[in-house]
């Protein structure tokens, strides 16, 4: 296990050396990534006369968020046409639908890096994508059929940051018959990653450390 965890921190490091983006995929995020964004855990509701049922109305409905297309305002549990929607963390979560997107704009330091975490299931049987951006950097993420614990899958993925302020978005790209279907999101967490210093005699210590955050 120990080989497999300074592979993937190998892989991010180097791929964001080289100013690219990294993403993986992990069951219990790190306590040093966990920093939710302004109402990233989407319990700070719309307002009910800017909902119609689940579906939100207007571009600034959603708390702290920009939405665009068909996005949903769901509460775990039980759900019409004998669905179950496992909410990851407390009770509410937001569904993109075909083409739906949600954004923050988030003040970070420019040139240094970034981990988004969050959880994301897929709600229907056909296959589902979620991409995740800010300016210049994105990646197209399939979303599974596991689930954990927590009723939901959790992402990392990294960014160099090239402005003070980026928009963080996540987007919806498919395009299904039923154009509700789409991935559910929640728990959007933000951190900045502090890079590895050598120091002789450390360097494996501090690998180590970071290592065992997983």
């Amino acid at each position: 296990m120990a080989w497999f965890h300074s592979l993937c921190f190998a892989l991010v490091f180097s791929a964001l050396s080289n100013g690219g983006s990294a993403t993986t995929r992990v069951i219990h995020p790190p306590r040093y990534l966990d920093t939710l964004l302004p109402n990233g855990n989407f319990e700070l509701s719309p307002k009910k006369s800017n909902l119609n049922k689940t579906v939100i109305i207007g571009k600034y409905s959603l708390p702290k968020w920009e939405i665009s297309g068909l996005v949903e305002y769901i509460s775990g549990g039980p759900q019409p046409g004998g669905f179950y929607f496992a909410v990851p963390r407390g009770v509410h979560a937001v569904r993109l639908g075909n083409e739906a997107s949600i954004s923050q704009n988030v003040r970070v330091k420019r040139g240094s890096i970034y981990s988004l975490t969050f959880g994301t299931t897929r709600t229907c049987a056909q296959d589902e994508m979620l991409r995740v951006s800010v300016p210049g950097q994105s990646s197209d993420l399939p979303i599974q059929t596991l689930y954990s614990s927590s009723g939901g899958d959790t992402y990392a993925w990294a960014f160099k940051a090239t402005s003070d302020v980026v928009k963080v978005m996540f987007h919806n790209p498919g395009i299904q018959e039923d154009p509700t279907c789409g991935p559910l999101l929640d728990a959007v967490a933000i951190k900045e990653m502090l890079p590895l210093k050598y120091t002789k005699g450390e360097f494996l210590y501090e690998l180590g450390s970071l290592i065992g955050y997983f």
